[in-house]
Formats: structure tokens, sequence, C-alpha cells
């Protein structure tokens, strides 16, 4: 009787273990548009996974299991295993962030250029003009701040990514500048790619968008009023903006190794002082011997014209500013225009800096009397949160 008993318990847990629902590592999750985070099947390892989301334009998820959060709301994820059909669901709530403004009084600034550390980052003058620290991920994965392909086109193009023909790009307000140009030679056929910023991603019209590096593109007719000519090569000119990952070719792999939205600067209060985000003019800073230095190391590379208007009319917002070996890395940028506004930020240190003769200047190494201003503030586009970091004063133009 006891022995039936004990075998008819066995069988009843055995059903209901058949019956269990497989579960994935979160049954609920709250994201920040913009964030990304990664659901395991715990209960399908073993089986091919299809991977779906019940409302696209709120979160996609892709076929690794990174959910991507696009716009308020909720939808849900679900995992379905190919063989046995057993599937697991995950709820996902996408939100707003909600992000704070930063006192000036409680940052780190000083009236002298002194050296110091905040959060394991490098800092010059400013807690605002730092070096971000690098951790570990970062490391692995990238080469001077762009990702590494583990899966490279050519063994001499470890950085390029493929990416789906006709690629739109866009500039930080989402306005369209080109398609991507097939420039990399594989084999006997010329494949459009680009390279990667680690940890920078942005919603532009409702798709999840990376920072691409350098990218060339085929001008559009409104934006080729911009160009300069002279940079146009093959129907094609170099530009930094941003990308949609759903047109990247090794997707699930670049979401692996990009380590999105790790890169973000505080929000501090704006002065009521506007200014027109024009781009200056790169020209008074060239001599008949080439361009001035922005750094004191004149064969480093960095030029006033980084910080200025580009040759694909474009204008950057910068992470630290150059000059103090920072890197004077790309955060965003934005199509010279009318319609962008730049307010500075309210007690936050201005930074002047000197520029140096270039290296076949008879002067060369030398401070030239021309400098460089640089001031953190946010750029505002209409219908968009503004985007904090440096910009270069003589790009800006004050608004009527």
């Amino acid at each position: 009787m006891i022995r039936n008993l004990m075998l008819a318990a066995i069988i009843l847990l055995a059903a209901n273990f058949a019956r269990a629902e497989p579960r994935l590592s979160r049954s609920s999750l709250d994201m920040d548009v913009c964030s990304v985070e990664r659901l395991i099947p715990n209960e399908l390892k073993g089986s091919a996974v299809r991977w779906s989301s019940t409302d696209q334009k709120v979160a996609q998820v892709y076929q690794n299991g990174y959910v991507v959060a696009l716009h308020p709301g909720k939808a849900m994820i679900k995992a379905l295993a190919e063989t046995g059909g057993a599937e697991a669901m995950c709820v996902v709530t996408v939100i707003e962030p909600d992000e704070p403004l930063v006192d000036p009084a409680t940052l780190q600034q000083y009236d002298d250029n002194r050296v110091f550390h905040v959060n394991g980052g490098k800092c010059v003058g400013s807690e605002l003009n730092g070096q971000r620290a690098v951790g570990e991920e970062e490391r692995r994965n990238t080469k001077s701040n762009r990702v590494i392909n583990p899966d490279p086109l050519t063994p001499d193009a470890p950085l390029e990514w493929e990416v789906e023909e006709g690629t739109e790009v866009f500039d930080g307000a989402g306005v369209p500048m080109g398609t991507v140009a097939p420039k990399l030679k594989v084999g006997d056929r010329k494949v459009p790619t680009t390279k990667f910023n680690f940890g920078m991603s942005k919603i532009l019209n409702g798709r999840m968008c990376l920072y691409a590096f350098s990218v060339p593109i085929k001008p559009g007719k409104e934006i080729a009023k911009l160009v300069d000519p002279r940079e146009i090569e093959d129907g094609a000119v170099g530009t930094s903006a941003w990308l949609p990952l759903d047109r990247v070719v090794q997707k699930e792999s670049l979401l692996e190794r990009i380590g999105l939205g790790k890169t973000k600067l505080p929000r501090l209060p704006l002065e009521e002082t506007r200014y027109r985000i024009t781009g200056g003019n790169p020209r008074q800073y060239v001599t008949e011997f080439g361009e001035m230095s922005i750094v004191k190391d004149i064969h480093a590379g960095p030029v006033p014209s980084h910080y200025l208007k580009r040759p694909s009319g474009t204008v950057n917002v910068v992470y630290s500013v150059p000059g103090f070996g920072l890197g004077g890395q790309g955060l965003d940028s934005f199509l010279a225009s009318d319609e962008l506004i730049f307010r500075p930020a309210k007690g936050a240190k201005v930074f002047v800096q000197p520029t140096w003769f270039p290296p076949k200047h008879p002067k060369a190494g030398q401070a030239s009397p021309m400098t460089m201003t640089f001031v953190y503030g946010g750029v505002e586009a209409k219908g968009r949160q503004p985007v904090y970091g440096w910009v270069a004063k003589e790009a800006l133009k004050p608004a009527k």
C-alpha cells in the first residue's frame, strides 16, 4: 500500500514537473528607454530558441536574448523552443528615465588645471572634463574605443562591421544624412561597413541607433549642399553619425560587445543664454604651413577643425576638452543648423585652450596667438531631450 502511494506521488510529481512553465532568467523587467538587458532561457538550454516581442515599438528582442527598450509601454518577450514547442515569457515595462539635474555646487571644479580622479576616471580642472574610466569589458572588446569584430570580413580590418546595402545614417537630431557607401574590398566586391564607438546608443525615429565612427556616406541631396565638395571622393564623404542597429549584419555579435548606455554626462541646469550651432570658420586656424594643433604634441593629430564645422556639415559634441590628454572623444554629431540651440550649463567651468603652430611652420611647437574656448552645456533639438557635452564656442553664434 505504502509502496503504491509512493509510486503515485512520484508519478504526480513528474507530471507536474513536465507541465511546469519553462523560465527565463527574469519573469519581468523594468527598463529605461534606450537601455539593453539580456534574458537567458534557463530551462530551454540545449534547444534552439526563437525570440519574439508582442510590441516591437516598445521593446525589440534579438536572437541571442538581448532586449532593447525603445518606447514607454509594455511588451511580452517570448522564447520558443524549436524542439518540443516549450515557451518561456518575460513581461517588459519600459519607462522614460528619470535623470535628475546635478547641482553644480556639488561638483569638483578648480580655478587651475589640476589633475584628480573621480570614480576611476582622470579629470583636469573640472569633474565634467574627464577621461571616463575604462572597464574590463571595454578593454577586452575594443581598440581605441572602437569595437573589435570577432569575425572580421578581412584580417586587416578588425574594427569594420558590415551593414545592409542602403543603410541610412542620421545626425544627433534624427535628420537623415545619406546612406553608407560600399568601400571595403572583400573578395571581388565592395561592402558597406563602419566602425562603432563603445557604449554609445540613442533612440532616433523609434529605432535604436549606434554611433558610427568615420563612416563613408553618399550624402542626400539636402545634405550635399552642406558638404565641402573637396572632401567628396567617389561620391562619398566621411562622417560620424547614428546608424540603426537593426541594419547591422552581425547585430547579435555586436550587441554582445558594444556595452550600450555606458557613455553619458551629467545633466546640469542651463542658462537662459542661447546660441545657434553654425560651426564657425575652420579656415581661420589654417596657415600656409598647415592647420594649427589643438594639443601640445603637434604630431598627435587633433586640430581645431575637428571641433568646428566638419567636412560633412556636422559639429561634434565631445566628452572632454581636448588638449589635456583626455582624448576629446566624440559624444554626438549635429548638422550645423539654425534649428539647433546650445545653452551653457550653470556653474560649469569654461576652458580656454591655446593652439600650437604645425610641424612645418617656422615656429613649429610654439603657442600661437589663436585660442579655442570649450563650454559645457546642452544641445537642444526640437522634440528631443538636451544632449550634454562640450562644444567649441567658436562653433556657436548668439541667437537673436
